[in-house]
């Protein structure tokens, strides 16, 4: 969906042009998401903004040139460019482009701030693109000034005008992260009507946010128990459609299936108890018979008639003891069984946690009264992958009385699993329980039998889980496995657990608290996100750090950071990207760099003179080894789980191996 405002007309007619070009671009780019598209926004008194894209990847400040030629820049920073042999100025205040970018970036920014979640996205990393009516050709020097200036990496010339779209999805950076509720806020916000219908059918109802990574895992849960076979599990399914359910039913149901159990449990116990006692009768009746054979005297008749008898009993006795071994030998199998497929769920849940959550994309809509022009295919450089989780401390749940839906989700998955064991047991069962009632003994071990398997079951089922958040009042607390209150609610968001602790928000500063309860690190920090080996990243106003493991600050402070990966961080201070080990600061001059990116088994994808590359860890230490077998491309992604980065080099895509060889296949 894309959404249009335009403050006023263009004085300048090919201005408007351009703009209405983007607008019509943006309008037929079927691989955008829902984009803002502000044009000749008033920012400030004085500062108006040619044209500004917003999209959940992206905020792009559109800076518009009216002609083309050949591009000359003398200094990036400082002075006019030189278009045609024609000084190209920025705006009334500005002596170029570029300055034009810096200074009109700060108040894109101070715009979108109090607009936005804390949290959403890192406004230092705002792009800018310079377009050109006409086609452009650029000088010789062009690439060493725009490569000399780190900051440069966040503003880029457009040659050619056609290529909008696709450098605009090249763009994207893992540093701005907007949900599709956040564009519309701020469409909203200059007075554009906003649609409030869902997204896409299988999305629920419009709610202010996007729904938390634990109920996309609950709703997992639910597609794997069907796998199980559970098809009546209906609880853990509801967070597909999103409705909340009732407390009072909620609980009656609960209060159903613990009865239920209590119920099958006792009918076990006594039909066990029975078998016994029928079991303990036979052998009384074979002793008896034993007894009446050794009396004396007795007819040969008596006696033929009491050891055909005894024969009958020890024969069935003999095909009891050989069925029981059957059955207790099918029963074992049927344990082993449910044992692996419930350890295949535990595995595949954790593997949920673990990835990314990423949520359906709508397909966008033309802008009415324009006439679109399709722009060319492009197959684009893939966006990077975030450094590390986006802080949870953005996430929000649906409001309801007393326990959440969350909480209420937690306690019934259990009980619900629990019971579809016991269906499942009892579709197999069946059968055989009709031939078992005319064997005692037989039922009698297989009883046992049903009852191991369902202690099983209830154990397995009810391991303790991490401490489920609840709301009240519009707080948010922590809830035990068993519904105790372990952290009463006075939390604005509380984030997902993992390793033990989550992000928690208090009067707009984040914090960690621990799996009992206690607050590790008290709320102070304007972002936080969780612990990467061994060190989690935070943000104090527009400047990032990292704590340890007890809380305590880094020394330094970075225009930008990425999280800890394979014992490195990416940083970004005045003289670039670099990376760092630790608190302690490099003893030399690091090599710095215009992007940087995570580690990951020895390799790091990294922006150097204007193309990309991948370094070792021991490039970092010693720079002359240089960076083979790796080349030099005009871009790159990083590696992907089958070992391949996707690479642009002399105007050819191909992927490489980690050994930097072209991979054919």
């Amino acid at each position: 969906m894309l959404h249009t405002y335009q403050a006023d007309p263009f004085a300048d007619p090919i201005r408007q042009h351009q703009f209405d070009a983007v607008a019509a671009a943006l309008a037929v780019d079927s691989s955008a998401s829902d984009t803002l598209l502000l044009g000749n926004f008033p920012l400030s008194p004085g500062t108006t903004a040619d044209a500004v894209v917003v999209r959940p990847r992206s905020i792009t400040l559109l800076l518009f040139v009216p002609h083309g030629g050949l591009l000359h820049i003398p200094d990036l920073r400082y002075g006019s460019w030189q278009l045609d042999d024609v000084p190209l100025a920025g705006n009334a205040e500005a002596d170029n482009p570029f300055q034009q970018f810096r200074e009109q970036r700060e108040a894109v920014a101070a715009w979108l701030a109090p607009r936005l979640p804390a949290d959403a996205a890192n406004l230092q990393f705002i792009s800018g693109l310079v377009l050109f009516a006409e086609p452009v050709r650029f000088g010789p020097e062009v690439e060493e000034r725009m490569s000399s200036v780190p900051t440069a990496s966040l503003f880029h010339l457009l040659p050619n005008p056609a290529r909008f779209t696709r450098r605009l999805a090249q763009l994207a950076s893992p540093e701005i992260d907007l949900t599709a509720a956040d564009v519309r806020h701020l469409a909203a916000e200059v007075g554009l009507p906003v649609d409030d219908q869902p997204l896409a059918p299988a999305v629920a109802p419009a709610t202010v946010y996007a729904p938390s990574a634990t109920d996309l895992l609950r709703s997992k849960a639910g597609r794997l128990w069907r796998w199980l076979g559970a098809e009546d599990v209906d609880e853990l399914d509801r967070a597909d459609s999103g409705y909340e359910v009732d407390v009072v039913a909620r609980s009656q149901e609960k209060a159903r299936l613990e009865e239920l159990r209590a119920t099958l449990q006792a009918d076990l116990s006594q039909q066990l108890r029975a078998m016994e006692a029928r079991e303990e009768e036979r052998e009384q009746r074979i002793s008896q018979l034993q007894h009446q054979l050794a009396a004396a005297p007795i007819s040969p008749n008596t006696s033929s008639t009491l050891q055909e008898q005894l024969a009958q009993e020890k024969q069935e006795k003999a095909a009891l003891e050989s069925s029981i071994q059957a059955y207790r030998a099918e029963l074992e199998n049927r344990n082993q069984e449910l044992g692996t497929k419930i350890q295949q769920l535990e595995n595949l849940l954790q593997r949920f946690a673990a990835a990314p959550l990423i949520g359906p994309v709508p397909s966008p809509a033309p802008v009415h009264g324009t006439s679109p022009a399709q722009p060319p295919t492009s197959l684009g450089s893939p966006a990077p992958a975030p450094a590390g989780p986006s802080p949870s401390a953005t996430t929000s749940y649906p409001s309801s009385a007393g326990w959440s839906q969350e909480a209420r989700k937690q306690v019934l998955a259990g009980v619900s699993k629990g019971r579809t064991v016991l269906q499942r047991f009892a579709t197999w069962a069946t059968p055989h329980v009709t031939q078992l009632r005319h064997q005692p003994r037989n039922l009698a071990y297989a009883a046992a039998g049903a009852a191991l398997l369902l202690a099983v079951a209830v154990v397995r089922c009810s391991d303790t889980p991490a401490p489920v958040p609840f709301r009240q009042g519009g707080l948010q607390g922590l809830l035990t496995a068993s519904g105790d209150t372990l952290v009463p609610a006075r939390y604005a968001s509380i984030g997902e657990f993992q390793g033990g602790r989550a992000v928690v928000e208090q009067n707009k500063v984040f914090g960690f608290i621990d799996d009992e309860g206690q607050e590790v690190v008290a709320p102070a920090y304007d972002a936080l996100f969780p612990y990467s080996d061994g060190y989690a990243r935070a943000r104090i106003g527009k400047f990032y750090t990292f704590l340890n493991m007890d809380g305590e600050e880094f020394g330094a402070y970075f225009y930008s950071a990425r999280d800890f990966a394979n014992k490195h961080a990416a940083v970004l201070d005045y003289r670039g990207w670099f990376y760092i080990t630790g608190p302690d600061a490099p003893t030399t001059p690091p090599p710095t760099f215009q992007e940087a990116y995570s580690f990951d088994k020895g390799l790091a994808r990294v922006k150097t003179k204007g193309a990309f590359t991948f370094v070792s860890e021991e490039y970092l230490a010693d720079t002359t080894a240089g960076t083979a077998p790796f080349g030099r491309y005009s871009q790159a992604t990083d590696f992907d789980p089958q070992e391949r980065a996707w690479v642009r080099q002399n105007g050819r895509g191909f992927y490489i191996n980690r050994e930097g060889e072209e991979l054919k296949n």
